[in-house]
């Protein structure tokens, strides 16, 4: 979200689902250089700042979405979950290298002393 648009070049974000769109320099809005929030068609919110616009937009997004689609995030679970990830990847790495160090003082054909012949 962090994009940066040029000033008059065009930008369209949109939830289909909704007919809801922040557009600027399309051919459903006025050709102004504002970012314009349309709603079924409609523009229904107007602002020189994409930042103004998107905080509106996103509003009414989410006064529009049905509860089941709306985003929510349980932050302690994504946390537990991505610190059992890294116990995870820590766990793999210790193994690998525990199997690479083994390998190394085995030697190779007939143990660490070799083959004798």
């Amino acid at each position: 979200m962090s994009q940066a648009v040029r000033k008059g070049e065009p930008f369209r974000q949109a939830v289909p689902s909704l007919s809801l769109s922040l557009e600027r320099a399309t051919p459903s809005v006025p050709g102004d250089g504002r970012f314009h929030v349309v709603l079924e068609g409609t523009v229904i919110y107007s602002a020189e700042s994409k930042k103004d616009a998107l905080r509106e937009y996103q509003a009414i997004r989410d006064r529009l979405l049905p509860p089941s689609k709306k985003r929510t995030i349980d932050v302690k679970r994504a946390l537990e979950r991505e610190a059992a990830e890294r116990q995870t990847l820590g766990f793999l790495a210790e193994s690998a290298r525990a199997k690479r160090a083994k390998a190394l003082r085995k030697g190779g054909k007939g143990g660490s002393g070799g083959v004798a012949g």
